[in-house]
């Protein structure tokens, strides 16, 4: 090895050069560690900075976002209750009435339809009982009472809306809260609740949108503590209250202070957190982090620079060691030691370097997602006026390229670029301007809405940040076009777009606005004739599409002063103004009859109905909407007893005549259940035999104060109110009770109505009413009318069968008033046809009714039927029906309808005595007859 410093030996041997090498070495090493913590220090407050601006971003994203989506829940809940106001609910006795219909249901349905996270709409009472349900008509029974979402809103002072603790949904078991607000009428009183079901799952799913570190949680607090969501989701933390513990009290810290830290209640782990409070609900967002999880990348780029400045201090420390072992060594040793510890110095420092800048990389990356995958149009702004950040919505929303709006480019060349670039008019961009001014003055706007020129709306929020600003553009079209389309449907029929009652109402109350100063008004009100046998043949389908083609060919029938609604089913009216005389509303029902008597062709059908029409005018007849509308109805009730396919003017009469009818139902309710029913038997003799074959059972009611009612005047009313249906298995109990007494072989007939038929239940009540009488099946004969066959022919023919197969004897009745009975006869081998009285009065004065009567003996004996004859009142009526051949008679002229005891007197008084059959010159007056207390005598 040369030694061309050898001459230097004796100077680096000195012990001051050693120790000067030994402090530099220190030197280095505590300047190097200082530097080190220096760096480490700043940059883990860079980083917590870093973090806590994302995270009150977040916060402001969040808070923003749910205050619009529970503000869409409060407009639907507000326009409900004007609904109910609108349709007459102005007391806690018609919210029980009204609210519970079906109609209601449906508009509950439609109401939410347009919005997703609302889970269900519900009505309760005052005392807290479920009314109505968006979910299930009929809505189950369900009690609100003794939940707070109920309880809390009983004392007027509670705060509207009120959210409820979140609770377990009954159907889903999932999480849901309540937003409940208080139904109230005009005068104060409490009318019940409106209630709107949000799962928390849509919390969630609103917070699972933004990125998440392994640490980092989305929290929404109700004002009083209680825990409502929590994301990543935590079950046993939903719905507890944390007002009173010192981790709440910081969250309320954080909405003035910005920032605050805290232990986590569940973990114990410190964390960062902020808070926003909701706009317009007591409810506050808090994002926070664990202090752990925001460092994660900081403590590792920490770790590998501490690894460096340590490995540099060990080199810096071997290098000295070197030098005073070796500085008696040659100079080129000592420079490649030099050489290869600034290498490594370098190596170190280059991978710190390069791991900073994947860290970095990493959490612009993830802010990126964040923002290119908003639903909003987002645009951040620093305070020199540069782009910070644009998403891909921002672009989409203003048309721009996406490639030409980058960061860096200054606000004002942007919003020139929208200018000249994008999709707005001239007048969308007066507004940029005014921003563009706000901006570079440094004013700020918050919260507002902007609709541009081609009809989109959106909610912009304007909203200042540590070093610049922050704007989000929410496109609401879609949702204001919900809520128009909610509004709409709350006014119009969903099926035809006629005004519905609500409406309908409105436009009527306006028009008696002019009648009340003189001017003349017509209501039409008018059902459509023969419409439920569309329905009923054709399908539910076709009838829609029938009520539809009927509203076109009304709206085009009458003026634009005019107003057509339907008021539900079937049922339509009209408002005529401007009338010069009532002719003009006459002409116009003329005019309606014709438009829907002429065919309609739907769905290939070619199907013809009628209408029937009543008409009520103002002022005459009243000018209160409610009271012109039961005129009118009056009328139209009058014109479908009178025949259908007619017209009737509402006269006085029609509302007397109907509170009586309405006093008789109410009595004839009573009637059955205060025993003032009882069942009459009239004789039907076998004219060959000269004897008493049977009897048939007639209904007769004893009023307490009115005396005998006719069955006329009470069988229609029973049968249009379906209260036959309970009284007829009344009267087929008491008959086969009562037959099973007389004489073996005596039969009983008893009528079924048409509307018995329906309840598909008649079976089983005829076989337990003979089970309980132990009459035999064959002496039971059930008359019918062709009216029954006319309904539901396949399931009629089939009870039919079933009743005969039990050994029932079956028999028409009235045979010869309607169009199609002999079809009938050939669909159904009937024992026995009836002829009507009608025809058995006019005989030998009509040559015609001898005709029919010919004709159907013959049929019925060439059938193989038994032929009976009703209203038998003379021996002249009696030898013709006999010589004709008719097999069986019952009327005046033998008995009229007697009680059962009377029966059964008249059955032990010798009924076999020849002489007491009826001499040629007997004749009985039916109205002699109805109050004669004799009873014929019956012969052999």
């Amino acid at each position: 090895m040369p030694h061309r410093f050898n001459h230097l030996t004796p100077l680096l041997e000195h012990p001051r050069t050693r120790q000067l090498l030994i402090a530099c070495g220190l030197g280095i090493g505590v300047v190097l560690a200082a530097a080190m913590t220096w760096f480490t220090l700043v940059s883990r407050q860079a980083v917590i900075k870093d973090a806590v601006r994302e995270m009150r971003n977040d916060a402001l994203l969040l808070s923003g976002e749910e205050d619009r989506s529970l503000q869409a829940v409060n407009v639907v809940q507000l326009s409900l209750a004007e609904h109910l106001r609108a349709i007459g609910i102005d007391s806690p006795e018609r919210f029980a009435q009204l609210a519970a219909s079906e109609s209601i249901y449906q508009n509950l349905s439609d109401r939410i339809a347009g919005l997703p996270y609302i889970t269900g709409l519900l009505l309760f009472d005052r005392h807290g009982e479920l009314v109505n349900f968006s979910r299930a008509w009929p809505p189950p029974r369900l009690s609100g009472a003794g939940h707070d979402f109920i309880d809390a809103l009983m004392s007027a002072g509670t705060p509207e809306p009120f959210i409820s603790a979140p609770s377990r949904g009954k159907v889903t078991g999932q999480w849901e809260i309540y937003l409940s607000r208080r139904l109230v009428a005009a005068d104060g009183q409490l009318l019940g609740f409106v209630v709107c079901t949000i799962q928390i799952d849509y919390f969630e799913q609103v917070y699972a949108r933004l990125p998440l570190t392994g640490g980092g949680r989305y929290v929404l607090f109700r004002r009083d503590g209680m825990l409502i969501a929590h994301y990543p989701h935590s079950d046993p933390a939903i719905g507890k209250t944390f007002g009173d513990t010192l981790n709440f009290s910081r969250v309320i810290d954080a909405l003035g202070s910005g920032v605050v830290r805290q232990k986590g209640s569940f973990d114990g782990k410190e964390r960062l957190m902020v808070a926003h409070a909701m706009a317009h609900f007591p409810l506050i967002v808090s994002v926070r982090d664990t202090t752990a999880s925001i460092l994660t990348a900081w403590r590792q780029e920490s770790n590998v620079l501490i690894a460096a400045t340590v490995l540099l201090e060990l080199t810096i420390a071997g290098t000295v060691f070197l030098a005073l072992r070796h500085l008696r060594s040659h100079e080129g040793l000592l420079a490649a030691q030099a050489a290869r510890a600034r290498a490594e110095n370098d190596l170190a420092l280059a991978g710190e370097r390069e791991h900073a800048a994947r860290a970095m990389h990493l959490q612009v990356l993830r802010f990126d997602t964040a923002a290119q995958n908003m639903v909003q149009g987002l645009l951040m702004v620093d305070r020199d006026g540069n782009v910070v950040v644009v998403n891909r919505r921002f672009c989409q929303i203003w048309g721009l390229p996406a490639d030409i709006v980058v960061p860096g480019m200054r606000y004002i060349d942007l919003t020139d670029l929208v200018s000249s670039r994008g999709n707005v008019s001239p007048e969308d961009m007066a507004d940029i301007r005014r921003w563009r001014e706000a901006a570079t003055d440094g004013r700020v706007r918050s919260n507002f809405v902007w609709e541009v020129a081609d009809g989109r709306a959106f909610a912009v929020t304007h909203q200042p940040i540590e070093d610049g600003w922050l704007t989000t553009y929410e496109d609401t079209t879609e949702r204001r076009v919900a809520e128009a389309r909610i509004a709409h449907l709350a006014r119009h029929d969903a099926l035809t777009d006629l005004p519905n009652r609500v409406l309908f109402h409105e436009k009527l109350e306006h028009a008696l606005a002019f009648a009340r100063r003189g001017r003349l008004l017509a209501l039409l009100c008018l059902d459509l004739d023969q419409f439920k046998a569309v329905n009923d043949t054709l399908g539910h389908p076709i009838g829609d599409g029938l009520l539809k083609a009927v509203a076109r060919r009304l709206q085009d029938g009458v003026r634009e002063t005019d107003t057509v609604a339907r008021l539900g089913g079937d049922e339509f009216a009209i408002v005529q103004t401007a009338m010069e005389s009532p002719a003009d509303a006459t002409g116009l029902a003329d005019r309606v009859h014709k438009l829907i008597e002429a065919p309609f062709d739907i769905d290939g059908h070619q199907i013809v109905i009628g209408a029937s029409i009543g008409i009520a005018f103002a002022p005459q007849d009243g000018l209160d909407a409610d009271q012109l509308l039961k005129c009118a109805d009056l009328a139209l009730y009058r014109a479908k007893v009178d025949g259908r396919g007619l017209y009737r003017l509402f006269q006085a009469e029609m509302d007397a005549a109907m509170q009586a009818r309405r006093i008789l139902e109410l009595d004839l309710r009573l009637a059955l259940q205060a025993g003032q029913l009882e069942v009459f038997f009239q004789p039907l003799v076998d004219v060959r035999a000269r004897r008493i074959a049977g009897c048939e059972a007639l209904l007769r009611w004893w009023h307490p104060t009115r005396g005998l009612i006719p069955p006329s005047q009470f069988i229609p009313l029973a049968e249009e109110t379906a209260m036959i249906v309970p009284i007829g298995e009344w009267v087929l109990r008491q008959a086969c009770a009562t037959a099973a007494g007389w004489p073996d072989g005596m039969k009983v007939a008893v009528n079924l109505s048409p509307v018995q038929f329906k309840s598909r239940n008649l079976v089983e009540v005829v076989v337990a009413a003979l089970r309980e009488s132990g009459l035999d099946a064959s002496r039971l004969e059930l008359e019918i009318t062709e009216t029954v066959m006319l309904q539901d022919t396949d399931a009629t023919l089939a009870t039919l069968h079933h009743l005969r197969e039990l050994g029932i004897r079956l028999a028409m009745d009235d045979f010869g008033t309607g169009y199609s009975s002999l079809s009938y006869l050939t669909r159904f081998p009937f024992d026995r046809i009836k002829i009507d009285q009608s025809f058995v009065r006019e005989l030998g004065k009509q040559d015609d009714c001898m005709a029919i009567v010919r004709a159907v003996t013959a049929l019925g004996r060439d059938l193989g039927m038994a032929i009976t004859a009703e209203g038998v009142e003379t021996r002249q009526q009696l030898d013709t029906l006999e010589h004709a051949g008719c097999t069986e008679v019952q009327g005046y002229l033998f008995s009229r309808a007697v009680p059962a005891a009377t029966l059964i007197d008249m059955l032990k008084s010798n009924p076999m005595d020849p002489d007491a059959w009826p001499s040629a010159d007997a004749c009985v007056s039916p109205r002699r007859a109805e109050t004669n207390e004799r009873v014929a005598v019956l012969s052999e």
